[in-house]
Parts: C-alpha cells; sequence; structure tokens
C-alpha cells in the first residue's frame, strides 16, 4: 500500500491532535486466515460473533496506557480524551477500537495464574484487521506528540510495512497441542458449597435466590498454538462468540454463547441465558431433551430470575418499553440452555461502558440478588475468577457502540499449563453432584480445543 496522506492534512492542523489513524480496505481477505502469520508475543486480540458477519484481529503496538484497578472509568476517560485529540489522515473513514476484558469481581483478586489481566486488560492497537461482511479494512494508528505531515507519513509508512510483511509472510512454526494430563480442583468443597448455598436459599436465612458456583479445571501440558485452538473452537462451536485476549505469554481464550451488552447507535440489546442440559444422540432425543428443559422446574426457576433481572436492569437505560422475545432453546454441541433477548431504544447520556457496568454481573454468571450473592462468592470461593463470567468485547471510543460478551466456557492458558472454569446456577432444587456433572459438561468445550 503506497501511504498518502489527506489532501487537507497539513502540520498546523497536526498541532492540535495526539491520535492518528490511517486506513485502507484489504478486499476481500478473511480475517482468521491471518491468524497463522500472526508473532506469537506481544499484546494481541481476535472477535469474531455468532453470525460470524464480522471479524476483528489486533496486534501491534498497545496505545492504551489506561491499564488500572478502575477499568470501566479509565476507559471512560480515555475514550474521551481520545475523541478530542483524534484525526484521521486518512481518505477512508475508519478508525481503531478498544478490545478487552473487565475483571468477574475487582474486589476479589486471588489468582497467580492471571497475572498482570487479573484486574482487567484492554488494547488499542496500532494494527487492526476489521472485516464487516466481506470486506475488510485495515486502521493503522500512531500516537504522536508535534506531529508533521512528513513523520506521520514515516510512522504510517513502517506500520503499512509490517502489514505487508505479514500478507507476504510464511505462517508461524505451529507447534501441535499436547494435553498431557487436567484435575478436577477442589472437588469437595464445590459440593459443600452447593450444599450450604442451596440450604440458605431454602430456608430463607438471608434474601439470597441464586448464586452462580464456578469451578476450576487445571491442565498440564504444551500448548504453544493459540491459533491452532482458536480454529479447533471455530470448528467444534459455531454460533459462539470466539475471542482471545493475549498479553506476551499468558492467553485468555475461549467460544461463549452468552452475549452480555450490545450498544448501537440506537439500541441496547441484550440475552438472558440460563438452565442447562445435555444434547441428545439423536434428533429425536435431542428434541425431547429440550422439551423437558422447558418443562423443568428448577431450571425454570434459575432461568426466571436471570430474565426477570435483566428486563429490569435494561429498563434503567432505554427509553420506553423494553421489547422481549418468547422463551427459547439455544442449542451448543455439548449443551442446551434456555434463552432469551431483551432491547430497547438508547437513553442519552448512556454509554456503552455505563451499561457494562450496570448490567455485569448478571444473575446467571453472579446470583440474586447482586450484592449478596457476590459477597457469598467471595466468602466461599477458594480461588479467583480474573475475566473468567465477566464482560469481553469491544468498544469504539469515537461513536461509543460495541459488543460485550460474557466471557465464559473458557480458559487462561500459559505455554505449558492452564486453568479451564465452568459455573452453575445454584437455587433452591439444586443437587451437588447434579451440578457437579453439568460443570464437568461445560468443560468440554475448552478440553477438546487445547488437545492437538
Amino acid at each position: 500500500m503506497n501511504i498518502k496522506l489527506d489532501s487537507s492534512i497539513d502540520d498546523q492542523l497536526l498541532k492540535n491532535h495526539l491520535y492518528f489513524t490511517y486506513s485502507y480496505e484489504l478486499g476481500e481477505q478473511t480475517v482468521k486466515k491471518l491468524l497463522p502469520l500472526v508473532p506469537s508475543k506481544g499484546d494481541r486480540f481476535y472477535w469474531c460473533p455468532p453470525d460470524e458477519d464480522c471479524e476483528l484481529l489486533g496486534i501491534g503496538e498497545n496505545l492504551f496506557d489506561g491499564q488500572q484497578d478502575d477499568m470501566p472509568s479509565a476507559i471512560k476517560g480515555f475514550s474521551l480524551e481520545f475523541s478530542k485529540s483524534f484525526l484521521n489522515v486518512s481518505s477512508q473513514k475508519g478508525g481503531p477500537l478498544l478490545f478487552g476484558g473487565f475483571p468477574f469481581d475487582p474486589n476479589n483478586l486471588k489468582e497467580k495464574i492471571w497475572s498482570e489481566v487479573e484486574s482487567g486488560y484492554f488494547i488499542l492497537p496500532s494494527i487492526l484487521f476489521k472485516r464487516i461482511g466481506s470486506k475488510t479494512q485495515v486502521v493503522l494508528t500512531i500516537r504522536k506528540e508535534a506531529a508533521t505531515a512528513r513523520s506521520l507519513l514515516k510512522d504510517f509508512s513502517y506500520l503499512d510495512s509490517l502489514v505487508s510483511e505479514l500478507l507476504e509472510g510464511k505462517e508461524q512454526e505451529q507447534s501441535v497441542n499436547v494435553l498431557v494430563s487436567s484435575e478436577e480442583l477442589a472437588v469437595p468443597t464445590f459440593l459443600h458449597n452447593v450444599d450450604d448455598a442451596r440450604k440458605e436459599i431454602i430456608h430463607k436465612a438471608t434474601s439470597l435466590k441464586k448464586v452462580v458456583l464456578a469451578r476450576q479445571l487445571a491442565i498440564h501440558g504444551s500448548f504453544q498454538s493459540i491459533t491452532q485452538i482458536l480454529h479447533r473452537l471455530a470448528e467444534q462451536q459455531p454460533q459462539t462468540y470466539l475471542f482471545l485476549l493475549a498479553s506476551n505469554q499468558l492467553a485468555f481464550i475461549g467460544a461463549t454463547p452468552e452475549r452480555l451488552i450490545q450498544g448501537t447507535k440506537s439500541h441496547f440489546m441484550t440475552a438472558g441465558i440460563a438452565g442447562s442440559a445435555p444434547r441428545g444422540s439423536t434428533m429425536q432425543e435431542d428434541d425431547e431433551i429440550g422439551k423437558e428443559l422447558l418443562k423443568d422446574s428448577k431450571n425454570t426457576q434459575e432461568h426466571g430470575i436471570v430474565a426477570q433481572r435483566l428486563e429490569d436492569q435494561l429498563a434503567n437505560i432505554v427509553a420506553g418499553d423494553v421489547a422481549v422475545s418468547s422463551r427459547q432453546l439455544l442449542k451448543n454441541r455439548d449443551i442446551q440452555h434456555l434463552a432469551m433477548t431483551f432491547s430497547g431504544e438508547r437513553k442519552q447520556g448512556v454509554s456503552l461502558i455505563d451499561a457494562v457496568e450496570l448490567i455485569h454481573p448478571s444473575p446467571a454468571l453472579g446470583g440474586e440478588p447482586q450484592r449478596l450473592a457476590l459477597q457469598w462468592i467471595k466468602d466461599h470461593e477458594p480461588f479467583g475468577r480474573g475475566l473468567y463470567g465477566a464482560p469481553i468485547g469491544w468498544v469504539d471510543p469515537i461513536e461509543d457502540v460495541g459488543e460485550f460478551a460474557v466471557g465464559i466456557r473458557s480458559g487462561i492458558l500459559t505455554e505449558t499449563e492452564g486453568i479451564l472454569y465452568a459455573g452453575c446456577g445454584i437455587v433452591a432444587d439444586s443437587d451437588p453432584e447434579a451440578e457437579r456433572q453439568e460443570t464437568l459438561l461445560k468443560f468440554q468445550p475448552m478440553l477438546r480445543g487445547v488437545k492437538g
């Protein structure tokens, strides 16, 4: 690509800005095909929603310098600064995106394997590949004080040369992942916690109605090819949000079925997913299991708690009524869930990050009431969740649009070890061993993904 700044750009204009972007089309380039070409070190991310209508791949330097304990405030502050000091110096529309994950509970951080990403981690990449439909765009971004047209041309040309090297290069040598061992952690503690939570709900010792407990599965082996894991998840878990958030030697990766919140310019949309049952081995058996799930009192109660709170929460950030879908089955390869969608017209002055803060954690991931459930989890779970079960996704810092999913069916990996997570909602009718079996089912997508 021959970099050529827009003809209206002059040095006087550049002095008033700090962030600069340059965009151009790549044509019908599938972003997923670029993954094997990307170096396996440094900050990077990948995102593809269930309908596969878009893909995002971010690499290069991370220009977001707002990593801090209060990540929502950091992002809102950065977005405000960015929008005031941003300039597109190309003739084509296009801007960068912030991608990352929030912590499940910033007040409950205690898991070493999460390292620097445990309190939340976001990336604004110097090189972004963005596919919408069949068209792929490259967005190059630079942060530069006292920029001149000449210096920007030099810097953008350098970034473009990296893109060219990537497109023309050979695939990175892909090691075959090997799963040596896997081990359920703290099983007696989990079973005891399920029983304790159930009794507390039954006897109404507090106002607790539901608590979502998580479990860990420790894995050991060789997991050097994150690209291989992504491709396996894409093949095996269609109609899910496929995501990767990587920092140096650490990768948070998963295929989640659950949207937390999507914000367009005009609307907010969320989804309530809860209640679980396995898939059948035949179409007839699968239909019968699905019908039983729709009638099951325990799962209906669990899903009803989720649906009611999501509808109430969305009502606070939309103008007018909340549109609610009928209850239906959401079917993934290993498991099926009860699901509903909720949407409404955005209220003025409510940012996407405001909406994320309001809804997370939903009753599907924390419990009900929210504060009481979070405290119960903090007091009883012997580990930290890191980014598991928390919002992961992207936001456009200029347009304030984007989408966040819930980081479930996921794991945190190094090259030699990892922790996979799974959760289950505990209500009055819950049975400890049945909940354990449900989580074993939920571990399966990532277990298959990490195998060579």
